[in-house]
């Protein structure tokens, strides 16, 4: 049997010792290939399809070498030719494709989908440069492209393609695969969508670009600039495009494992993340009207296949597009909205619950409410009594909760290795596919000596991390202190902005009571 040290030579073609930090990165991605693939499992019965703006799924090397049992021989091959690990995974761009928890939630979900081994793909589009780069100066922070596409990323370019109609003009939307590795479990994909046409010439002035020259723009940014009329419009040309090639693309793959389309919910369970995709519901009731289904059937199997969460009760998230905007960019979709609103209105005499209101405004959630869910008992709560009140007095069995989870192999495992060894010693290794095992640790909540042990991981930890500081940001910190790190672009609206403002309130605080015991 090979060594790990023998097949990466082999894979390079030539020593690890002689080989560069590209060269080891590029050979590594084809042995995390061969081995994903080697996992891919045949689907039997219904399959997932998780459809979202966005998927924040971070770097993939070292999770994939974690999933696939490699990185330990990967580690310890590469440190016997004295490389590093951490080295190599610098040399891997970061995918743009997810900025925030909904994003996060999705790729967590796809991971736990593979583990668990479930069939279960994601779809979403590849977008070029994400959200954007942050970077500083004069005190100011500037948005810049944050590329990542290259010859040698993860998404796959494959030969297939779907037709979608924007505003009347043909369009051309490509599929590329990304595969996603479950730990120690079944290799499912995540599927992204783009145009061949998409120009990252036009970008200029940090983030400025042409919003109405849709064939050269459609995929390059996640959530563009939306202050101005072109910037809304856009969004809606980029969810269309996702849920129709998304949609197609479900359709396909059901008709090719046997679904006759009256079928379709026995081969495919279709989840809305927020209320960006909501048009692949009327999008399918209009294919599935193309194949020869009636309307009210049509309604009653995507009813049946798609389920929806609502992330917030902000009304940013909670959409509504003015009808003249669909009737420019999504004409076809219109007469099935109509009728869908027709439909809601004989069923309960609440405006409030209307697809279409007073002021022509279509309210995307209201399509959406079939099985929903809130990430939080809280939020699920607020839901049934605020937000969607209405709903939940016409339809309480169509809510439940689904509490947010993480992937937790990512925090430990590969970023935590200190800590990771210390809980194997105390509590076994049981907690890498099931995180109740934690819960073994609560048998040392008095032990002296454990609690020791975990308080001098932390510490190492910190100090590690001010050593980095102090070498890239010039900066020395006390590693006796609480540390309170901000690790994310500052946004407008979210908190990030809230937690600069707090530094601030904090700082002030110090300076003019220098009497006060503040932590330090």
């Amino acid at each position: 049997m090979q060594t790990m040290t023998e097949t990466l030579q082999k894979l390079i073609g030539k020593p690890l010792v002689e080989s560069t930090d590209q060269e080891i990165y590029l050979a590594l991605l084809d042995l995390v290939r061969s081995k994903s693939a080697a996992q891919v499992r045949p689907v039997n019965g219904r399959k997932l399809y998780y459809i979202s703006a966005e998927f924040l799924i971070g770097k993939l090397l070292s999770n994939n070498l974690i999933n696939l049992g490699l990185y330990d021989d990967v580690r310890d091959a590469l440190a016997a030719a004295g490389k590093s690990l951490s080295d190599i995974e610098e040399v891997e761009p970061e995918p743009s494709l997810g900025n925030g928890g909904l994003g996060r939630l999705a790729a967590c979900f796809l991971d736990s989908l593979a583990t668990l081994n479930l069939p279960g793909d994601g779809i979403g589009l590849r977008y070029h440069f994400g959200l954007f780069h942050q970077s500083f100066a004069d005190g100011l922070q500037n948005e810049l492209p944050d590329p990542w596409l290259n010859e040698h990323s993860w998404a796959e370019k494959t030969d297939i393609t779907y037709p979608v109609t924007l505003a009347g003009k043909p369009y051309t939307a490509r599929l590329y695969k990304l595969a996603v590795t479950g730990y120690e479990g079944r290799t499912n994909t995540l599927n992204l969508f783009d145009l061949d046409t998409i120009d990252e010439s036009i970008v200029h002035d940090g983030i400025q670009f042409d919003k109405t020259a849709i064939a050269k723009n459609l995929t390059l940014f996640l959530y563009p600039d939306d202050s101005d009329e072109a910037g809304r419009m856009l969004r809606i040309y980029q969810q269309y495009l996702m849920v129709s090639a998304g949609a197609q693309l479900i359709l396909a793959e059901c008709a090719a494992r046997g679904c006759n389309y009256h079928d379709l919910a026995d081969y495919a369970a279709i989840q809305i993340n927020d209320t960006h995709p909501s048009m692949v519901i009327p999008e399918l009731i209009r294919l599935l009207g193309e194949k020869g289904i009636e309307f009210d059937e049509a309604v009653k199997i995507v009813t049946d296949t798609c389920a929806y969460t609502n992330h917030t009760i902000l009304a940013e998230a909670l959409e509504t597009w003015p009808r003249s905007y669909l009737d420019k960019v999504v004409p076809q979709l219109m007469p099935v909205i109509e009728k869908l609103d027709a439909a809601a209105k004989k069923r309960t005499n609440d405006t409030g619950l209307a697809i279409i209101d007073a002021d022509d405004r279509v309210h995307m959630a209201h399509m959406d409410i079939h099985s929903t869910n809130g990430v939080a008992a809280l939020h699920t709560k607020i839901l049934k009594e605020s937000e969607l009140n209405g709903f939940y007095k016409l339809y309480p069995e169509k809510f439940n909760n689904k509490t947010n989870g993480i992937t937790f192999r990512r925090w430990l495992l590969e970023c935590d290795p200190r800590l990771t060894a210390t809980l194997e010693k105390h509590i076994g290794s049981g907690f890498r596919k099931d995180a109740a095992e934690l819960e073994k640790l609560l048998a040392f909540v008095d032990d002296d000596a454990v609690l020791s042990e975990l308080t001098a991981v932390k510490k190492a930890n910190k100090e590690a991390l001010a050593d980095w500081l102090l070498h890239t940001q010039k900066v020395r910190v006390n590693t006796d202190a609480v540390f309170d790190i901000q690790s994310k672009r500052l946004h407008e609206y979210k908190r990030q902005l809230m937690n600069i403002l707090h530094v601030m309130y904090l700082y002030n605080q110090i300076k003019e009571n220098p009497g006060m015991d503040f932590y330090p």
